[in-house]
């Protein structure tokens, strides 16, 4: 039949865009369906693979930071006093890369291969887990190898106790709690070896010890010179700083519920943090004299001298420290009062309670005859 040519022309034959333009899973197979629409259940792999593949990028290309205006990276030691500043430097340390490597290399087995295989779950990290651990890795690679830790490495002991303060106050929170519950039981409940060290490193008072012990042993004066001069001593040093940090911050926030300790003993545990980190802050803020001479004959950045340098340090582990510390505290009073909270209609004494359900059971059973229907 020939069309009128005042008859419009029938456009719903022919759409503009077809429906077929629009890209779909249907039809497409299972490997590049895969790599156009991850998964929960890929997400930790593909995230730490990136992660780890970023740290390597920026870590060794040079050439790339020259564009940037802001210097090239260089290994710890040498310096370039012109052009960027004296302290605006990045560093290069390979342990750091390796380290990070590791542990991206171990959570991701963890969520993925090792998970499946050994039957510790059936869900993966979740997405706000997976965003932690990577951004504790971003953290642990501009803290260490950033200009903060050519500061604290070179220049300013404040510096130094500002680096300190993220390690085992931010980083050390963020990757506990990157962690899967079920992966803390993995990793230290189930080894038979393993549980009793993780048991007894996890009491408070054993955790106290540790951390405390580290942090103090650290800061007497010519420990803490011997840590900047030699280098290896300084990695020893990192790593007790941050491993006795995240056993504190497993006692703080219990992701294992088996090694877990009471609330008012995390309470009182967050306490003694507190008190001791303040009074440490107080005797290197209050010293008349320089106690870390390491700095002593630096030059000098931003107008401050040695001992204002070293009173300014003793300032940020006496105040932000202890800051940090009280959210872990509200966090731990929030759930005890949650936890502590008797239903409605119940006083939260045993006794009390069950006198008052066995009394209720009493009347109901009673009540019951004279509600049934006469025949």
């Amino acid at each position: 039949m020939c069309q009128s040519p005042l008859q419009k022309p029938d456009r719903t034959a022919q759409p503009l865009l077809s429906v077929r333009a629009i890209p779909s899973s249907e039809g497409v197979r299972p490997e590049v369906r895969n790599l156009l629409m991850p998964s929960r259940r890929r997400l930790p792999g593909q995230l730490a693979i990136f992660t780890t593949f970023l740290l390597m990028l920026l870590a060794v290309s040079p050439s790339a930071w020259a564009h940037t205006g802001l210097g090239p990276l260089k290994p710890s030691g040498e310096f370039d006093w012109q052009g960027v500043g004296a302290w605006y430097q990045w560093d290069f340390h390979p342990s750091i890369i390796i380290g990070i490597t590791v542990l991206t290399t171990l959570y991701s087995l963890g969520n993925t291969v090792w998970r499946r295989k050994y039957g510790w779950s059936d869900q993966p990290a979740t997405r706000i887990q997976v965003g932690l651990f990577t951004g504790a890795m971003l953290l642990l690679f501009f803290s260490l190898d950033g200009p903060l830790h050519h500061l604290a490495d070179q220049l300013l002991f404040s510096a130094h106790m500002l680096q300190h303060m993220i390690l085992q106050l931010i980083w050390a929170p963020m990757l506990v709690l990157a962690v899967p519950s079920w992966l803390w039981t993995a990793v230290l409940v189930r080894p038979k070896r393993i549980a009793p060290i993780a048991k007894l490193l996890t009491r408070p008072a054993v955790a106290f010890l540790l951390y405390q012990g580290v942090i103090g042993g650290w800061h007497v004066p010519w420990m803490y010179n011997l840590a900047l001069t030699q280098h290896n001593m300084h990695i020893v040093q990192h790593l007790l700083f941050m491993s006795t940090a995240v056993i504190t911050w497993l006692v703080v926030l219990a992701p294992e519920p088996s090694l877990a300790a009471s609330h008012p003993q995390r309470m009182v545990f967050i306490f003694g943090h507190m008190a001791a980190m303040k009074l440490l802050g107080l005797i290197i803020s209050l010293s008349d004299h320089v106690l870390y001479t390491f700095y002593a004959t630096k030059p000098q950045v931003f107008g401050l001298n040695a001992l204002g340098d070293q009173q300014l340090g003793g300032m940020f582990m006496w105040l932000p420290g202890g800051s940090v510390l009280w959210l872990g505290l509200g966090r731990i009073w929030w759930n005890w009062l949650k936890k502590g909270t008797p239903p409605r209609g119940m006083t939260g004494i045993a006794s009390l309670d069950a006198a008052r359900m066995a009394q209720k059971a009493s009347v109901q059973a009673m009540a019951e005859p004279a509600t049934d229907a006469p025949e």
